[in-house]
This record gives C-alpha cells, structure tokens and sequence, in this order.
C-alpha cells in the first residue's frame, strides 16, 4: 500500500499515515503500535519527514518574491529586477548664514566659502557640510547670505580599495549604516597620487562608453551595499595599483529627527584670504532636523521592485511616472499621476504629478523645476511632466459616544482609550490620508462601536475644511471644490425677500479696500457669497456679491478681491498711511498716522473655509490630485440618557478654529507632518 495523503503536513498526521501503512503489513499484525519500541521509530520518520517537508515549503517560499520573509533572499529577488532598495538615510536640517566680511586695503571680499565638513552639533548628532558653499559678497555692505544652508546628519566615513585583478575582489561598504545617497566615489592612478577621477553611479546601461567612469551599485547581505565597475565594454574597467576610495556619511536615521537646538562649529574663509570661524556668523535654524529614515522595509522592496521594473527607465503610465518619483525624489511620501485629460477644462500632452511630501511642505518652485527636468529624462514622446503640489481637503469629526453606566467594569477614561485606539486601527485599515482614499462615515462609526462592549449609540457631526492661499498684492478669483454637493438650509427657498442660514463660512482676511477691517464671507444661501464684519453685536455687510457658490457641484468662487494679509495685527506698518477710527470699513480723510495696511509676503498666508455637506456618509476626491486628511476628532463621552447634540448649528461654524492647519490622523512613519503651508527649504 502506498501513501495516499501527501499533502498532510502535520506531525500527528504524517505519524497516522505511517501506522496505517504498517498496519496493512502481516508481518506488524499482532504490534501494539502506541505501546512498543516500534513507536519511537515511528516517530522519528514524522519527524524526519515533517522537518523535511517544512524545509522544502520554506526554500520553495524563499524563491518568490511575494512570499519570501528573508531581506537577503528578498534583497536578491529584487536585484534581478534591477531594483536597489533603499539604505539608511541622514536627517538634513537647513540654516539660513549671514557673514559680515571683512574688507582688505578697502576692498570687500568678492565671495566668501563655507568649509566642507561638520558645521554643527545638536542633541548629541553630529551635522556635516557635505560640500564647499560658495556666495557673492555684497559689495556695498559686505555681507555674504547663505540660504537654506543643507547640513547633514552623520559621522564622514573614508574607506579605501587597492584594485587587484588577479585576486577575486569585491568593493563592499563595511558598515550597514551607511547613507548611500551621500556616497562619493574617486578613483587614484596609485597610492602616491593627488589626484582622482569622480565615479558616478549609473542604472541605465543604454548610454555607457568604454571609457566612462560609472559604477554599479547593490544591496547585498546584511544590508550593506558593493559597488560594481565597468568591464571596459560597458564603462571603464580599472587597472592594477588603482586606489578607489569611498566617502560616505554613517548616520543614525529617523533617531536624529526633530533637533532643533544647534551650535555652531564650522569655518569659512573669503576670497581675500580671511578665515573665519563659527562665531562670525550669524544664523538662523531655517528648518529642524528631518527626513531621516531606516532602511527600506521588505514590505516596500516587495511592493515597489515589481512596479520599478515595470516601469523600464521610461514613463508611458501614471504608474511609471509614481514609481519613478519614488525613486528618484526621497521626500515623497505618496504621490499620484495622472493625464491632463482627467482635469476640466481638460489639457493635452501634459502629464500632472501630485507630490506629498514626509516634511508636509509644499515643494519650492526650484525642487519642483529640478523634478520635471529629471523626469523629462523617462517621459515618452512630446509629454510634458507638470510638478504640483498636493491639494487637502480636511473632513473634520465631531464624536458624541454614549455608554451604558450599568456597564461598571469600565471607567469613562478605559473608553476613551479604546476608543482612541479604534480610531488609529480604522486609520491603517482605511488607509486614510492618501490620494485616492475616501472617508466613510459608516465604517468609522462602526469602528468606534466596536471598541468597547459598554457603547450604545454614537452620533457624529461632520464638516469640511478647504484652504484659500491668496497672491500677494493681486486681484483675483479663487475657486476651491469639495467635488460634493454643499448642504442647503432651506430647499426650495429661494425668495429674495427670506434669509437662509449660511453652510459655508471662512476666516478672517483683510482686502486692499478695507486694509484695517477684519473681514470674513458666507453664503447667503441662494449662490452668493457676501463678506462682512462684525460691529459689537452687528453685521455690516461690505460686498453683497463676493463669490458665487454651486451647491450641486461643491465649487465655491471667492472674488475678485485682493487679499493683503491675514486678520487681527499680522500686518505691517507702513508710516503715514491712514487711519479708520471709527471702524466703520473707510479711511478717515486728513487722519494721517502708523496703521496696519500692508503685508510683504503671503506665502504663510491661508484663509480657513469651513463647510456643511449635503451628505456626510462618504466624502471622496474631489480631484486626482487631492488627499482626503481626517482632523483628529473631538470625541465626547457621555452617559446613555443624556440629550443627544443637535445637528450642526448652521450659525456656529468655528473656521478660526483652524487659522492653523489641524492635526490629522497620521500613519506615516514620521509622525511629525510639519506645515503643508510652508514652501520649504527641502
């Protein structure tokens, strides 16, 4: 009789399939199988056998990519796919430097040079220069300004290799905590010499000459990288006495993020041959120490190395053009593709890449230009690749949770830690605050319900939050859309003589015609928007018709107008300018004095608006490119009897609750999300 059951795998079945085998045998007929020796040999063929079948399952496991558990067998997967995952990386924070230089027979310095190498300390964490900086010297006041200085985390490691064709050799980085992106390899005629030649690191095979200097580089076991050369076919093949030598930052990671306390210690000279030390220069910390990261994770090597091949140096789908951000842009923390002909009215032959960043910044104009050139490298045919940023749209809860009191095995404070809890665990699952993601009100509640057996009821009150980012002395118009309709107050109200409550309210602003009023706007509840402010307990009306607001799509129009700064004293002086001392919205004539009528720069400048939707149920994108973020919610626990809240009072709408952009619900690795208003140094 043979085996009839091979796939049983468990120890006590491959043991029953062995005893009814020998069963079958005469020669066994009259064995007490659980009782004799024979038992023990038994045992150990399962043994045998169930060792070797767990063997076989796990190296066949280890051959795929999707089911190996291994980094090294993961690593090696992915080489085969061309894809090097990501090392450890550095956190960078950024200074702004001034230098008042000094002037020689009368003569101010043409330029002025920081010195390569540590310029700050900081929480124990050492920051390095990575390469000379160099600026122009004001000739009238003698002052060098070095901005969004970029100082890195880490310890300058230089490690060197003899070339020796004859033996087998490999240039692997000794250390696993090296930050690649901040290699630098040079290669010397021989141990005497001074000077090198700079390698650099290529993927791309299709351009290489003979007689390029470019190497090849890999992960390889225990997380530490080797380098490859050229073979004189493909790049140039180094010669016998050659000395390659490896520069590189070893860094601590995600551990050196948020120091924002630094001192001083780097050098600098002019061109006239000053040197100056750290005591010379005056500073200012442009942005705290960020962006440090571990090493790739198998879950990201395992979702990314497919999508990266796929992709084959070249962009033909949105797909490509996101894997290929990921790669070559390290502070995307999602992004999204997509053609201009999704968008209304639609825009041919360009492609839309929406970046959100770890930071939470928006990216600066001269990252978003780099990024475009970069990509234009992948992009087929005439496409043009267009950098945005991301846009948000804040979906804001309100939590009334209702418990049972009979319920005595939990306290109020064990509820609202579960329900804390639940909250989070929703979050992964839903895989909020991404593009493409959407916020179901059924889902979350049910999550909340779940938490905790003393729950019996939850009521939620939700609103929307859109930002308006006006242009600094500009008259204009701005739209902003929740891609969903807008409550109305009162349907089929539409006498002109009758009020409807407003559903859509924003944060104070002041405009170029009332430059001392704190205004703010609301709908009227018929299409219009009309600003305002608020005189004791009066509301004057200043423009009866600002905007124009569509209930059925979302879109809110706010203009024209120009915005000239924030509400409340965030402006600036401007001597001799006037004066509205009795508040009433105009400038008193033949008043002349100091006021507040002018702002400089608007880039930190948002305009809160917050919304009523007509179905709170399910908030999605409105656009490709907009990322649904859930505020953390207001949870309110109270006893089951207790009046529920009404729903949301028309009139009570807080947008100046959120002059600063709300903590959402994170799940990133960086739990930090800094300021998305903020066009930053990284």
């Amino acid at each position: 009789m043979q085996p009839n059951n091979l796939t049983a795998l468990d120890f006590e079945d491959i043991k029953s399939s062995i005893r009814s085998y020998l069963r079958t045998r005469t020669e066994f007929s009259d064995y007490d199988f659980e009782g004799s020796g024979l038992s023990y040999l038994i045992d150990v063929l399962a043994y045998n056998t169930y060792y070797s079948s767990f063997m076989a399952n796990m190296s066949m496991n280890e051959v795929f990519l999707n089911s190996a558990t291994l980094r090294d067998n993961v690593v090696n997967i992915a080489k085969l796919l061309n894809y090097t995952p990501r090392s450890i990386i550095s956190a960078k924070a950024y200074f702004h430097l001034t230098l008042q230089t000094e002037q020689v027979a009368g003569a101010w310095p043409n330029n002025a040079t920081l010195n390569k190498g540590p310029w700050a300390t900081g929480s124990n964490y050492t920051w390095n220069l990575l390469d000379p900086q160099t600026v122009s010297v004001n000739q009238t006041t003698g002052i060098a300004t070095w901005r969004c200085l970029k100082l890195t985390e880490g310890n300058v490691i230089t490690y060197s290799y003899v070339v020796n064709t004859f033996a087998k050799q490999r240039y692997v980085i000794p250390t696993s905590d090296a930050d690649i992106e901040t290699l630098k390899v040079t290669v010397r005629p021989n141990e005497s010499s001074t000077t090198s030649d700079i390698y650099n690191k290529v993927e791309n095979i299709t351009s290489i000459l003979p007689t390029d200097r470019i190497y090849f580089i890999s992960e390889t076991e225990d997380k530490k990288y080797e380098l490859v050369f050229g073979d004189g076919t493909i790049g140039r093949q180094l010669v016998d006495g050659e000395v390659i030598t490896l520069e590189y930052l070893v860094t601590s990671g995600s551990s050196a993020n948020d120091v924002s306390q630094f001192t001083l210690i780097g050098r600098g000279s002019d061109s006239n041959g000053t040197l100056y030390n750290s005591n010379d220069f005056a500073w200012t910390l442009a942005e705290k120490s960020r962006f440090g990261a571990t090493a790739e994770s198998i879950e990201s090597i395992k979702f990314n190395a497919p999508r990266y091949y796929a992709a084959q140096y070249r962009a033909v789908t949105a797909a490509d053009y996101e894997a290929i951000v990921k790669q070559i842009y390290s502070n995307t923390k999602t992004v999204v593709a997509y053609g201009g002909d999704q968008i209304s009215p639609p825009v041919y032959g360009k492609v839309y890449i929406a970046i959100k960043t770890l930071t939470g910044s928006n990216l600066n104009d001269t990252t978003k230009k780099n990024l475009s050139n970069q990509l234009r490298a992948y992009a087929m045919a005439s496409i043009e690749p267009v950098i945005i940023d991301a846009d948000s749209i804040y979906v804001y809860p309100k939590v009334f949770v209702f418990y049972d009191p009979a319920c005595s095995s939990r306290s109020v404070s064990e509820i609202s830690s579960d329900v804390q809890s639940s909250i989070n665990d929703w979050a992964v699952a839903s895989n909020i605050n991404n593009f493409g993601g959407s916020f179901s009100l059924s889902k979350f509640q049910k999550a909340i319900s779940l938490s905790n057996r003393c729950i019996s009821d939850i009521s939620s009150q939700i609103t929307l939050i859109k930002y308006i980012r006006p242009f600094a002395a500009q008259t204009n118009t701005y739209c902003i859309t929740t891609g969903s309709p807008i409550y109305d107050s009162a349907p089929g109200n539409n006498d002109p003589n009758c009020s409807k409550e407003p559903v859509i309210k924003s944060g104070i602003f002041r405009t170029a015609a009332l430059p001392t009023v704190d205004q703010q706007f609301e709908d009227d509840g018929k299409g219009k928007l009309i600003t305002y402010y608020n005189s004791g307990n009066r509301k004057v009306i200043t423009n009866a018709s600002a905007g124009t607001v569509n209930y059925e799509t979302g879109e809110i129009c706010f203009g024209p107008v120009n915005i000239i700064g924030a509400g409340g004293n965030n402006l600036e002086i401007i001597p001799g300018s006037g004066v509205d001392t009795d508040n009433d919205g105009v400038v008193d004539s033949g008043v002349v004095d100091d006021s507040l009528t002018a702002i400089d720069n608007l880039g930190d400048l948002q305009i809160p608006v917050q919304i009523i939707p007509e179905n709170a149920s399910t908030i999605s994108n409105p656009t490709p490119g907009t990322v649904i973020e859930v505020v953390t919610p207001v949870v309110t626990i109270v006893p089951v009897g207790t009046t529920p809240p009404p729903n949301i009072p028309l009139n009570s709408l807080t947008p100046g609750d959120f002059n600063v952009v709300p903590t959402t619900i994170d799940i990133a690795d960086i739990a930090n999300t800094g300021d998305f208003t903020t066009i930053s140094c990284f």
